[in-house]
C-alpha cells in the first residue's frame, strides 16, 4: 500500500460550492438559479462572466476562510493516524501565490500540518491529467479522492485508483466503475479494506 493520498480540495476536503454561492449572494447580489445537481457552474448561474468570477473569488481571502466538507476533518485524521498515510493535494485554485498560502493555511489549520505531504497548484479550472500522470508515476496505485467525475477517470487511465465523493451533480451512470463514496467514513473503509 501506497504511504500517500492524492487528494482534490474543493467539494472533497472543503466546501468549495456553498462558499462560493454566499459570495456571489454577497459581492455581486447574484443567486443561483440553475439546477443544484449540476457541477458546471456556468449552468447554475446563467452569468456570461461567471468564470471571471469563480476566478476572483479563488484569488481572494475568502478561500482561507472554507469550512471542511462532511466529516472529512475525522476520518482524514485517522487515516493519517492509524495508518501512517500523509495527503497531497492536488488542486485547480489559482496561480495567484497568495491564495495559494491561504489555502494551505486553510488545511493545516482544520486538518492539522502533519497531515499533509505536499500541496499542488494549479490554475482555476485547469485539467489534472498531465499531473496525475506524473504522480501515478511515484505513487502507482495510490488512492485519487476526487468529486468530478473526469478527473476520476483520468486518474484511473493512468494507474491510481480513484474514489469519487458524492453530490448531487455526480450521475452513477457516469462513474465508469469508479465507487462512489456518501462521505469520509466510507472513504475510510476503503483505504482500511
Amino acid at each position: 500500500m501506497n504511504n500517500v493520498v492524492l487528494t482534490d480540495c474543493d467539494g472533497v476536503l472543503l466546501n468549495w460550492r456553498d462558499s462560493f454561492d454566499s459570495w456571489m449572494m454577497r459581492q455581486h447580489g447574484i443567486f443561483a438559479t440553475g439546477d443544484v445537481r449540476v457541477y458546471d457552474q456556468t449552468e447554475r448561474y446563467q452569468d456570461p462572466e461567471i468564470w471571471k468570477k469563480i476566478t476572483e473569488f479563488n484569488a481572494s481571502a475568502n478561500i482561507g476562510w472554507l469550512p471542511p466538507l462532511y466529516d472529512s476533518v475525522k476520518y482524514v485524521r485517522k487515516i493519517y493516524e492509524e495508518l501512517g498515510m500523509k495527503f497531497t493535494v492536488i488542486t485547480s485554485l489559482s496561480l495567484n501565490p497568495y491564495a495559494q498560502k491561504l489555502r494551505t493555511q486553510n488545511l493545516t489549520n482544520i486538518f492539522g500540518k502533519d497531515v499533509f505531504d505536499e500541496f499542488i497548484y494549479l490554475d482555476t479550472g485547469e485539467d489534472k491529467d498531465v499531473i496525475l500522470g506524473k504522480y501515478a508515476e511515484y505513487y502507482p496505485g495510490a488512492y485519487w479522492i476526487e468529486d468530478k467525475v473526469k478527473n476520476a477517470i483520468d486518474g484511473a487511465e493512468v494507474g491510481l485508483q480513484p474514489l469519487l465523493i458524492k453530490h448531487p451533480h455526480i450521475k452513477t451512470e457516469n462513474t465508469e466503475d469508479i465507487p462512489l463514496m456518501s462521505n469520509w467514513r466510507m472513504v475510510y473503509e476503503t483505504i482500511v479494506g
